[in-house]
């Protein structure tokens, strides 16, 4: 797909990845205008060899997300990220500028360039806030699915109990 929808929800990989792991990628698909961009589809395929888990994220992009080719403005600012950023996250971040949408990552490199870059952005755990405040899950499933992610796939949280996040 080469259409960019205005104000797109950009997917990055880690974000698919953990959604992945606990089996529940479609949540994501209660996020507005909600794309990905073809260098994470690369990352998820390299990364689906060794974890298996992430076939299901692959399997929602095929027939659920749509996956974006970036336009020519979008790849001129891509080079100029590539620079700092490894390539799923230059281009999440280059599309989501172009399209004036929010980028959705977990890369502390790439939060501190849209920090930056005043782009808007939110990450996994912003979206379990989001899915419970809406009521798709409870805080309790939330926070079993943060558990999870930090026991069984190293990420890297400023808490381990969700209950923590509602607090705001």
């Amino acid at each position: 797909m080469t259409g960019l929808p205005t104000n797109a929800t950009v997917l990055n990989t880690t974000v698919l990845s953990n959604f992945a792991h606990v089996d529940h990628v479609e949540l994501l698909l209660n996020l507005p205008r909600v794309v990905t961009v073809d260098a994470v589809r690369e990352e998820l395929e390299a990364g689906a060899e060794t974890h298996l888990y992430i076939e299901h994220a692959l399997t929602v992009l095929r027939e659920d997300i749509p996956v974006i080719t970036p336009s020519t403005p979008a790849e001129e600012l891509e080079e100029k990220l590539l620079e700092s950023l490894d390539p799923g996250e230059a281009q999440a971040l280059a599309v989501t500028e172009v399209t004036d949408g929010m980028v959705v990552t977990d890369d502390g490199d790439a939060r501190k360039t849209e920090g930056q870059r005043g782009i808007d952005l939110t990450g996994s755990i912003g979206l379990l806030v989001r899915f419970v405040e809406d009521g798709h899950i409870s805080a309790k499933t939330a926070d079993r699915y943060l558990k999870r992610w930090i026991d069984e796939a190293g990420f890297r949280s400023p808490a381990r109990e969700f209950d923590v996040f509602l607090e705001g």
